[in-house]
């Protein structure tokens, strides 16, 4: 009988296999050992009206040249923040005197491990917002009349994702309202919700405005949903599959909550692919595309009953902005073609 003696690099050898297999099928676990993937090719930013589009790591880019030239004020109102880049940005604004301010959820451990005290230790005034039953969703950053919103968050690892935000550069007092409001709520003043102008939505008819949508598509339904769960969403776009709109679906593969309803589209017609990742990053992006571009909805907002009734979300509601629409169309030509019918066995949820 021979026995083989095992060195440590036939052991590296044997776990590097194993967590290659395992990363072929889960987001999380042996990646660090993992052959590294190729990048995550997103869209270039594409600019239409005074506003720009950015993906992945361009909105990063974004955000810290909007507060890098910041002047009179810079607000952050934003789920997640441990981006020390980001932070260190801030430090520097609030150090040239701009009235520099913070609005964090209560809840999110990245916020409150990293981005907290780092504020607090550089002076920038911060507070943090309890939402009852929910989470202060936001990811809005307004400085000097200019906004920065929509789905992405500030963490360190946030750029990896497949996720977009818009730039106005012609913002309308409600973006600033939005941010009073959760200011004054985190510092403990009671206070009523300010009256929202077009295009940001007013969180509590977030779900109907979606519906509508849906329901006056003609011809095309576009959309990337990190959780698509929410039945009165869900019941519009069967609707629209049924009286012969084209519905395109690119979806998350670890939100379970997403799955049946996504096979009922899928069997009634809809044409439904879950992302794969390149970096075990998420689909974290929440967008709504009707008839190319005539609506065009972006925010931080999921398709789902839990933020529609207890989160506190921010969107936009665009009209008639074909170059986000073709943006869209590029990014879910990669990543349909890419992605999957089936989500995989990969199981993790988020809000």
């Amino acid at each position: 009988m021979i026995i083989k003696r095992f060195t440590a690099k036939d052991i590296r050898k044997a776990t590097m296999v194993l967590c290659l297999t395992v990363a072929t099928t889960a987001v999380s676990g042996c990646a660090i050992l993992s052959k590294p993937q190729a990048s995550p090719r997103v869209p270039a930013p594409v600019t239409e009206d005074g506003m720009t589009l950015d993906w992945g790591s361009e909105v990063k880019t974004e955000a810290l040249s909007l507060i890098r030239s910041s002047h009179r004020y810079c607000y952050l109102d934003i789920y997640e923040l441990s981006d020390r880049d980001v932070l260190d940005a801030l430090a520097a604004a609030k150090r040239r005197r701009v009235d520099v301010r913070v609005v964090l959820d209560a809840t999110e451990s990245h916020s409150q491990s990293v981005g907290v005290p780092t504020l607090e230790k550089d002076g920038v005034p911060t507070l943090s917002l309890h939402i009852a039953q929910g989470i202060s969703h936001l990811k809005m950053l307004v400085a000097d009349g200019r906004v920065l919103i929509g789905g992405m968050n500030f963490g360190s690892g946030s750029w990896l994702n497949n996720d977009a935000s818009v730039y106005l550069t012609r913002a309308n007092p409600s973006f600033v309202s939005l941010f009073r409001w959760d200011w004054t709520r985190a510092d403990g003043i009671p206070s009523a919700p300010p009256a929202y102008e077009p295009p940001l939505l007013d969180d509590r008819w977030n779900e109907e405005k979606v519906v509508q949508s849906i329901q006056s598509a003609s011809r095309s339904i576009s959309m990337e949903a990190f959780d698509l769960s929410d039945d009165a969403v869900v019941n519009a776009l069967d609707g629209a599959v049924r009286r012969g709109v084209v519905v395109k679906l690119l979806l998350d593969p670890g939100q379970t909550y997403s799955r049946e309803p996504a096979r009922e589209l899928a069997d009634d017609g809809a044409t439904v692919r879950y992302y794969t990742p390149y970096q075990g990053e998420w689909m974290h992006a929440k967008i709504l595309d009707i008839d190319g571009g005539r609506i065009f909805i972006i925010g931080s907002a999921n398709f789902s009953h839990q933020a529609y009734t207890y989160n506190h979300e921010a969107d936009i509601l665009l009209r008639n902005v074909p170059r986000f629409d073709a943006a869209l169309q590029d990014n879910l030509v990669v990543q349909m073609s890419r992605g999957t019918t089936s989500p995989g066995p990969s199981s993790y949820s988020n809000y």
